[in-house]
C-alpha cells in the first residue's frame, strides 16, 4: 500500500497563546532557516497509523520538507494527542538538519 501523504494535511498556520490577550497565527509553511522560504516540498512523510476508538494516545508524526529557495531540510512534527479516536489537539514542534529541535512552533 502507497503512503499517499502530502503538505495538504498539514495546516497553513499554527496558532500561540498570548494569555489573555487572544492566539497569535504563525505560518507554519515555511523555512525555519533565514532565508524565510514558502516553498517546501516532501521528502520523508510519515506513515499512516492506526488509532484506537478507546482510550487516550499521543502520536509524534515526523514530516521530512525541503526548502526550494536554500535546499536545506528540516523536520516537522507534530504531536497529536488523541482521545477515544478522536484528535484533541497537535503541537508542533520543528527540528533542524542537525536533529537539534528548535522548539514549540504553536498548536491547530
Amino acid at each position: 500500500m502507497a503512503n499517499d501523504r502530502s503538505l495538504d494535511e498539514l495546516p497553513d498556520q499554527v496558532y500561540v497563546a498570548l494569555g489573555r490577550r487572544g492566539m497569535e497565527p504563525l505560518v507554519l509553511k515555511e523555512c525555519t532557516y533565514e532565508c524565510d522560504g514558502q516553498e517546501l516540498i516532501l521528502i520523508d512523510p510519515p506513515k499512516n497509523q492506526e488509532i484506537p476508538d478507546k482510550g487516550n494516545l499521543e502520536v509524534e508524526e515526523d514530516w521530512l520538507v525541503e526548502c526550494t529557495k536554500c535546499n536545506r531540510q528540516f523536520t516537522i512534527r507534530c504531536k497529536i494527542h488523541y482521545l477515544n479516536g478522536e484528535r484533541l489537539e497537535t503541537r508542533v514542534n520543528l527540528i533542524d538538519e542537525n536533529g537539534k529541535d528548535l522548539g514549540w512552533l504553536g498548536s491547530y
